[in-house]
């Protein structure tokens, strides 16, 4: 209750950044970014996504791995949008402009949540409506925690003939509702019962591996990553909140996303950093190469040494290193890339992974590198052309999110991208789940279907009751 009562303290000073944007926008005849934070009690903000998350409502949440930063937004103030190959250049010269008449107030600065479309050229499928080839949202209210320390930001594109004091009881008006419900008893709801699954069967699924082996071996490509699609259906609908609370403690050593969109929510639980820039410093990680888990610890070490003395998945992990490394060359200076790989452990899977990190060059930006390494090795393949005309020709259905750069990104420049993996789209009585794996020359399609079957695992696991 005592950020309930710090916001409404704030109303004269939340009010004048508000005016301010708005005789801004009078002199330039064009809508001006305000935004206003402050520092509030901590809040335990994947509690509060639970709580409040309901079909149709303007939210968001998102998490780095080992209980970093952590983000929950609620109301979409605006959102820039960007189509076809341009869209992350669109979307990154929108967000300069937005800033450089931007009105900022308080210790955090605006920040925009969001993510992209694996491939803008694929066929959309109708249930990732509202998952546009690119959505950066700029949240009315966006909670934001670092440890115990804890800001609310509000943020508002201002016209030149809007109310500063309407503006300013919006905002209060969408933080009163929202600590309302928060502070509600939790609703009831029936746990959904499983019913069935619908997939390609496995036989099916094997044979595009094996025809995608035949390509490799006739063509100069060296790899292509292949997923599968899961729709499951469940007697009632499922909560995304009671799944991502599940994800978070079955996983938590990974990277927490949920992203509602209209009736529709985009969960998972991903391993796997694209990017993240923090004051000039980059780091990005190659995962590739997977194993499963196992409960003993003599049995689990030596599943992670098998998979260190694999060739083919030494190969692969290599792979991606080498092209993770030239691709980052134009934009990173200093890159430092580990001899080795080392083991990234989960709950159900391992995988090797080399951290790769360096300094942004001048004049560059986080969007330009995410645009550069999407889609990686990892969840694409190499060469990244032909295997993403691959993907589109013989996959047999639209990624939307799945393996597409999702995160943050605020006004110094800073913030994190992930890849969506280990993952479900969530509509009503419905979850679309996606896992996918990495083909080389010397890939097996048995083995391979039952990498997917580890991946998927994870997910399965949050959606059961």
């Amino acid at each position: 209750m005592s950020a309930f009562a710090r916001l409404d303290e704030h109303v004269e000073g939340l009010t004048q950044v508000f005016e301010q944007a708005r005789r801004r926008a009078a002199a330039q005849d064009a809508p001006v970014l305000a935004s206003y934070a402050l520092t509030i009690s901590p809040m335990d903000l994947l509690e509060l996504f639970c709580r409040v998350d309901r079909p149709h409502a303007e939210s968001l949440f998102w998490r780095a791995a080992e209980g970093g930063r952590s983000l929950f937004g609620w109301g979409v103030a605006a959102e820039l949008s960007g189509a076809g190959e341009q869209r992350f250049v669109a979307v990154d010269r929108q967000w300069q402009q937005w800033l450089r008449g931007a009105v900022i107030h308080g210790p955090q600065p605006p920040t925009l949540c969001g993510g992209f479309r694996f491939d803008h050229q694929a066929k959309a499928g109708g249930a990732w409506q509202g998952f546009d080839d690119a959505s950066m949202l700029l949240m009315t209210l966006l909670l934001i925690r670092e440890g115990d320390r804890c800001w609310l930001l509000c943020q508002q594109r201002i016209g030149p003939s809007d109310v500063a004091s309407l503006r300013c009881e919006h905002v209060l008006n969408e933080w009163h509702g929202l600590m309302d419900r928060y502070l509600s008893p939790p609703a009831t709801t029936a746990a959904p019962q499983h019913v069935r699954d619908q997939l390609l069967p496995q036989a099916c699924w094997e044979s595009k591996i094996a025809q995608a082996l035949d390509v490799l071996r006739n063509t100069s490509m060296k790899k292509v990553v292949l997923a599968r699609e899961v729709v499951s259906e469940f007697s009632h609908p499922v909560s995304p909140g009671r799944t991502l609370a599940r994800l978070a403690s079955n996983d938590p050593s990974a990277y927490l996303f949920a992203f509602r969109r209209q009736q529709s929510c985009f969960i998972g639980a991903s391993p796997e950093r694209l990017a993240k820039l923090h004051d000039g410093h980059l780091q990005t990680l190659a995962l590739a190469g997977t194993t499963r888990r196992s409960p003993d610890p003599g049995r689990d070490a030596a599943l992670a040494q098998a998979l260190m003395d694999c060739e083919k998945n030494r190969h692969e992990h290599a792979l991606v290193v080498q092209i993770i490394q030239s691709d980052l060359a134009p934009w990173v200076s200093q890159l430092q890339v580990p001899a080795a790989p080392s083991i990234q452990r989960l709950s159900r899977v391992q995988h090797l992974s080399t951290v790769i990190e360096g300094q942004l060059r001048d004049r560059a930006s986080l969007l330009q590198v995410v645009e550069t390494l999407h889609p990686t090795p990892a969840v694409g393949g190499h060469e990244r052309r032909q295997a993403l005309e691959h993907i589109r020709q013989f996959e047999g259905f639209d990624r939307g999110w799945y393996a597409a750069p999702l995160g943050w990104l605020d006004g110094r420049g800073n913030g994190e991208f992930i890849v969506g993996l280990r993952s479900a789209l969530l509509d009503g009585k419905q979850a679309r789940l996606f896992a996918g794996c990495g083909i080389v020359r010397t890939s097996d399609p048995a083995s391979e279907y039952e990498e997917t079957c580890i991946k998927l695992a994870s997910m399965h696991a949050a959606l059961a009751v």
